[in-house]
């Protein structure tokens, strides 16, 4: 009983009080746990506060206070942050992973001091021994009134420090009236609203009544959004029939490249791994514009929308910089670093893009050059024993398996960076074949930078069928800017 009382006592003090410090969509962000059931996100002086429900067991929710961003303008920062929000699985996700780790810290710590109290006290007990312990009992009772006098007082003390530290805003009133909340459609009737905005709720005062007008803004910009993206994705189950079914023995992988930031793609790139039977994504790189760390938000997103599958990734040139290979080893994904491994059967080999290039910014030289990478790549391909030959080299500059192409030693060389579809394209190199693809952009991407409420160009996926780990098949289906879907034809690929 003591353990219990202490465990559960002490680890809930804690996570009462805990707080860490995240990457919450564009900015840095604190988020603390609360016992109040609603998400609050406290957006600073100039914009409302807001809260949507958490549906968390025990009424637990969250308090989310944003703080410093690198966006270069309100407008930049404003726009960005509704675009996250329009597709939010990935950081409701990630928030929910804080929280979790927050109680299960605290759990621990909560235990570890019980069983420390446990300890003393049956090491105390232990110590003085049974005649010390019967002396001591009759002395309690023969100065039973007295003891429980100071016993009184002893609590009574107890309480007041207590009180004085955890509670001192409860012996006072308050110095403003709490909060009053209003639904956020009440506030902008003349807008419509999805059932997950219809939940949010403002803070009333000055900077709701202030704000109407950029909030209308964003809540345009929010519904544009998720009706493309939420287009594309219903539309999948359109073109299921034409899209092909792996057989008895084969495998289905999905690859994407070249999304730049844009998370409101995934949901669609999902809903084509699912239809097409997919068990592993395959992302050839440039997952964001620039590599910097609130740009974590995308991997989030590809780690929420695949969480069923396996995921075989590499860094492109604008994600540069450790922070997104980071938060892709993080989520668990399988970044390829020059070593050759096996992902549901099927032998994967290729390595990150070694060029970095920052948003709007010229190449500037890595650890090597494209050229340099790919002559390595390609010795490390051509020295892998015949029975454990390369099925499916990932690049995302497809100037990287050049070499190793050249030289045969892969069957399926995959890239992107391009922004445009080249390939299938067979060869036979010393009786083997092989085949070079590279995908378009998965995000729509013109440029560098996709995150928007439209697609700047199509935006493309590709189906890949293997059979006992080799890749026989290939097949595209895209995302056009008009909210339609296209479906390529299946094709084959040489033995």
């Amino acid at each position: 009983m003591l353990f219990v009382v202490t465990s559960v006592g002490i680890g809930l003090l804690g996570f009462v009080n805990d707080s860490e410090r995240v990457t919450i969509g564009a900015h840095a962000a604190t988020v603390s746990p609360t016992f109040d059931g609603h998400v609050t996100l406290d957006l600073g002086a100039v914009l409302p506060r807001l809260r949507i429900p958490a549906h968390s067991p025990a009424g637990i929710g969250v308090s989310v206070d944003v703080q410093e961003t690198d966006a270069d303008n309100l407008t930049e920062l404003l726009t960005r942050d509704t675009l996250i929000a329009a597709q939010p699985d990935g950081e409701i996700a990630r928030i929910r992973q804080v929280i979790q780790q927050m109680a299960v810290d605290n759990a621990v710590a909560g235990a570890g001091s019980g069983l420390l109290v446990v300890v003393v006290v049956a090491t105390i007990w232990t110590a003085l021994g049974k005649q010390r312990r019967r002396e001591l009992w009759h002395l309690v009772h023969r100065h039973e009134r007295r003891f429980q006098h100071r016993l009184v007082v002893v609590l009574v003390a107890l309480l007041i420090t207590i009180v004085s530290i955890f509670g001192p805003g409860r012996m006072r009133p308050a110095e403003v009236p709490p909060t009053e909340w209003r639904p956020l459609f009440k506030l902008l009737p003349q807008l419509s609203f999805d059932d997950r905005l219809k939940t949010v709720e403002v803070a009333s005062g000055f900077s709701a009544t202030g704000g109407v007008g950029v909030i209308s803004t964003l809540v345009d910009t929010y519904r544009r959004s998720t009706e493309l993206y939420g287009r594309l994705k219903d539309r999948v189950a359109d073109v299921a029939p034409e899209i092909h079914q792996p057989g008895k023995q084969e495998t289905v992988a999905l690859l994407v490249s070249d999304r730049h930031d844009n998370i409101g793609i995934d949901g669609f790139a999902a809903e084509v791994a699912k239809t097409g039977g997919a068990k592993v994504l395959i992302d050839a790189g440039d997952d964001t514009s620039s590599g910097q760390t609130w740009e974590a938000f995308s991997i989030n997103s590809l780690k929420q929308h695949f969480r069923n599958l396996k995921v075989v990734a590499v860094a492109g040139n604008h994600d540069a910089g450790g922070h997104v290979e980071d938060t892709m080893r993080k989520s668990g994904f399988t970044v390829l670093d020059s070593k050759p491994v096996e992902v549901e059967g099927i032998r994967f080999f290729g390595d990150s893009d070694p060029t970095k290039t920052g948003l709007g910014s010229a190449d500037m030289p890595g650890d090597e050059t494209i050229q340099h990478q790919s002559e390595r790549l390609a010795d490390i391909a051509c020295d892998q024993p015949e029975d454990k030959r390369i099925s499916t080299m990932v690049v995302h500059d497809p100037s990287s398996y050049a070499d190793t192409a050249e030289r045969g030693c892969a069957t399926l060389l995959v890239s992107g960076h391009l922004h445009r579809q080249v390939g299938p394209e067979h060869k036979v190199v010393d009786g083997r074949a092989v085949t070079t693809y590279t995908n378009g952009t998965t995000g729509g991407a013109a440029y560098a930078f996709a995150l928007g409420y439209t697609l700047r160009k199509p935006g493309e996926v590709t189906l890949i069928t293997y059979q006992k780990g080799l890749p026989v098949g290939l097949q595209t289906v895209t995302a056009q800017p008009s909210g339609d879907v296209t479906v390529g034809a299946y094709t084959p690929l040489p033995s």
